[in-house]
């Protein structure tokens, strides 16, 4: 395949890796308690990392580099939701009006 069909599809992965973290990003600010921002963070750690990283094996092209970066996607995978779950354990565990912000309203 032509060099320009590979650097369009590069392109557009590492566009969608961009708009992932850009609207991560939106959400961490926009939200108030420390659950929701969370939640809008791990978006960027799955979906913009993804991408990004895909981006970077279509422009390569090599195998040399695939093995190092899938290595890279499985460490931050794995590291992520363990960070994640240990700060959101911390808030619930440390904020006194964490049960005001995560009752479900009656819904008639």
């Amino acid at each position: 395949m032509s060099e320009s069909f590979w650097f369009i599809l590069s392109a557009v992965s590492l566009g969608l890796g961009l708009l992932c973290v850009l609207l991560g990003l939106l959400g961490v600010y926009r939200f108030r308690f420390v659950l929701n921002r969370m939640h809008c963070a791990s978006l960027i750690d799955t979906m913009g990392i993804f991408f990004i990283l895909l981006s970077l094996v279509l422009a390569t092209r090599s195998l040399g580099y695939l093995p190092k970066l899938l290595l890279l996607l499985l460490f931050l995978w794995i590291g992520s939701p363990i960070a994640s779950h240990l700060v959101s354990r911390m808030e619930v565990s440390t904020d006194e009006t964490a049960s005001e912000h995560m009752k479900e309203e009656d819904r008639a």
